[in-house]
């Protein structure tokens, strides 16, 4: 993330994301800068949506982080993504039992 988009975060939401630049890790809000190139961030549960923790994370720890400007706006990607997970899910499960099933022929 570069220098300015660092100062633009306070209020914004994000899901951290691995390297793999698709599973998604954390949930929350970014609350303001702690110093220059760290934020205070609130972490939210997975289940229940209520404030977990709050941390301060580097920004450059933030390399592949999705910000959203809005609540709906993450609460829709993350819905995406995990149609996305299911989908994949469901699709390695079906190739397990073709090969289950060809292979008892």
């Amino acid at each position: 993330m570069n220098k300015e988009a660092i100062g633009t975060l306070t209020g914004k939401y994000f899901h951290s994301v691995k390297s793999d630049r698709e599973t998604i890790e954390m949930q929350g809000k970014f609350l303001g800068l702690a110093s220059p190139g760290l934020y205070r961030v609130q972490i939210y549960e997975w289940i229940t949506g209520s404030e977990y923790e709050q941390l301060l994370v580097p920004a450059t720890d933030m390399r592949y982080w999705r910000v959203y400007d809005t609540p709906e706006q993450w609460i829709q990607a993350y819905e995406n993504y995990s149609r996305r997970i299911e989908a994949k899910e469901r699709a390695a499960e079906a190739a397990a039992k073709k090969v289950d099933v060809q292979g008892g022929r």
